[in-house]
């Protein structure tokens, strides 16, 4: 493997160079009042909806879930179709600026405003959280930096970002953005497939690695190198989710994308239906060629790995990537982390079946880590990894831009301070909008550095909540004339309600949800004694670390069970989507029908 120490530094300058740079340039092209054709909107659109979060994680889903992971693929693809079939074609005659805007001139009322500026707020700050996981990700690994520190780097980084992007408009620093994510991702796997099997289309090629995989993994079960209690076959599906989980997974990011704040201000309400729908258009077939690559990097991947088992690899001859990702945490071997040669020989010897060489049960990684370690693992030049890294960065910070200020304008101000709504235009100091940024930036930076879970989750939660508090009025709004003010405040306080009870309490209060509704959960005869024994046990400790130890494992026990008919937290748009929009047909149909009069004339 090439060495790749001395370039981290210089790949984390490009990455700001190229996120700044695209910032100047958007710019300047703004003040020119050039017009960003369907062209380049459907490029940005690509940027914003697949960001760090997903550009970064997806394919370490499909690494770690094998099939089950490419919910996250077919979710994003299909939200799309629902921007262009259902909302694209209405709502830029609105004549809305935002979300909110939109909101309260259908609806009419100050009720269902504040409640779609607290569904806006809600969503665009968890995707900020994970836009920040995902940078200080990035940033840890090219500078070296313990994670809180990287985030808190990445977070100074946005900022910077945010204040040279200006008012500037999205479609251009996005627009130019996505083509340097598309070729970040793809150069790798087409070298790879051109070197091991001939064929330059990884699209294509990675059918062998499939079949070379499964190969591998049989033969790893007879020579004793993997345990199949641990192994997760790669071609087998709902393993890790059941089919009702992958349908509610992918709901929820195909609703939640269609509905997202920042895509819909940014792009759906600055320009007219026909440029908006081809930019959906255009954004779904650039899509394709990144979103289809993932499966390719996820196998290249795996497969990479299985070699180095199958080569029965000595725990004393282990590849420098181990230990570089071992360092941040997100490697272990024999259940800790990888930080060197010692401190893995040290764990493996206390193993109960220790072993001098490598086995599958023995490691552990991060899938947050797959797509960025793709190229060290497969054996690349620094190149490719400088390049992978270069454009994850820049696109968690140019992606990052939109929910934050989207947050910022929710809370009254905008960096074009003369158009925000709130305190008058000549009371808002023009520094403003930027304090308000840093504020939000350092509160939503402290939420990353728990990593409340793995960023593809957060940004899951992100999608779930505009998908529930927002998607059944912007399409009621756009293609039923009924529903009133009633019915929308009513259907956006029972679909965000239901989500953030969902999420909270199954993450947070896993415990007291298991207990508050057995009946509900599908935890079966074993899991509910082990739950029981567990809580005796915590009952029963002293107080100090026995006690907060004994805790811990109960709660991480709960949150198996902590659910309703087995419907897991990705999946709680299954939960939240039709509890909304039940609310809003049941409330419209019982509330007086809205008078035509007061209809807005454009919806």
């Amino acid at each position: 493997m090439v060495a790749l120490e001395g370039i981290e530094p210089v790949v984390f300058a490009a990455a700001l160079a190229l996120a700044a740079g695209l910032a100047v340039l958007a710019r300047a092209l703004s003040e020119t009042k050039a017009d960003a054709p369907s062209v380049v909107r459907g490029l940005a659109l690509a940027t914003d909806t697949i960001s760090a979060p997903f550009f970064l994680c997806a394919a370490g889903a499909v690494f770690a879930w094998g099939p089950d992971g490419l919910a996250f693929v077919v979710g994003l693809g299909a939200g799309y179709l629902l921007l262009q079939l259902l909302v694209a074609p209405l709502l830029p005659a609105a004549g809305a600026g935002s979300v909110p805007e939109f909101i309260a001139l259908r609806y009419g009322g100050g009720a269902p405003r504040a409640l779609a500026v607290a569904a806006v707020a809600a969503s665009m700050a968890v995707l900020l959280v994970a836009q920040l996981m995902a940078a200080g990700l990035v940033t840890a690994r090219l500078l070296g930096l313990e994670a809180d520190v990287a985030v808190a780097v990445a977070a100074v980084a946005l900022l910077v970002c945010f204040a040279v992007r200006g008012a500037a408009g999205a479609p251009w620093v996005s627009g130019l953005l996505f083509p340097v994510m598309l070729l970040a991702l793809l150069a790798p796997i087409a070298l790879l497939s051109w070197q091991w099997f001939g064929q330059p289309v990884p699209q294509i090629a990675y059918a062998n690695a499939l079949v070379q995989i499964r190969g591998l993994e049989e033969m790893l079960l007879e020579n004793e190198l993997a345990d199949p209690a641990v192994m997760t076959p790669m071609l087998r599906p709902f393993l890790t989710l059941d089919p009702l989980n992958f349908l509610g997974l992918v709901l929820g990011l195909a609703v939640g994308m269609a509905s997202l704040p920042n895509v819909l201000s940014r792009h759906a309400m600055t320009a007219g239906a026909r440029k908006v729908r081809w930019a959906a258009v255009w954004a779904l077939v650039f899509a394709a060629l990144l979103l289809s690559a993932v499966p390719a990097i996820a196998a290249y991947a795996k497969l990479a790995l299985l070699t180095l088992i199958a080569d029965r690899t000595e725990l004393t001859d282990l590849p420098a990537w181990v230990f570089t990702y071992g360092r941040l945490g997100l490697v272990e071997i024999c259940g800790h982390a990888a930080t060197g040669a010692a401190a893995v020989a040290k764990a493996c010897a206390a193993a109960p079946d220790a072993s001098s060489v490598l086995h599958l049960q023995d490691v552990t990684l991060d899938p947050d880590m797959i797509v960025l370690a793709a190229p060290e693992i497969a054996g690349l030049g620094p190149t490719s990894f400088g390049l992978l890294a270069a454009a994850g960065l820049a696109a968690a910070l140019v992606a990052a831009d939109g929910p934050l200020a989207a947050v910022v304008a929710m809370l009254g101000w905008k960096r074009n301070a003369a158009s925000a709504p709130g305190p008058a235009a000549k009371d808002v100091p023009p520094f403003a909008p930027y304090v308000m940024a840093a504020v939000v930036v350092a509160i939503a930076g402290l939420a990353a550095t728990t990593r409340p879970a793995g960023i593809l989750t957060v940004a899951t939660w992100a999608l779930t909540l505009a998908a529930a508090g927002l998607f059944p009025v912007i399409v009621a709004g756009l293609w039923w004339r009924r529903p009133g003010a009633a019915a929308a405040v009513a259907a956006m306080t029972v679909g965000l309600g239901a989500c953030l009870f969902y999420l909270v309490g199954t993450r947070y209060f896993a415990v007291t949800f298991f207990e508050t509704w057995p009946s509900l959960s599908n935890a079966g005869p074993t899991a509910r004694e082990i739950f029981v024994e567990l809580k005796h046990v915590w009952m029963a400790a002293a107080p100090g670390a026995a006690k907060d130890a004994a805790y811990a494992a109960l709660d991480a026990h709960a949150q198996t069970m902590a659910n309703w008919w087995g419907i897991g937290s990705l999946a709680a748009a299954l939960i939240a989507l039709p509890a909304g929009a039940a609310t809003l047909v049941v409330v419209a149909l019982i509330a007086p029908a809205r008078r035509r009069a007061d209809d807005h004339p454009q919806v």
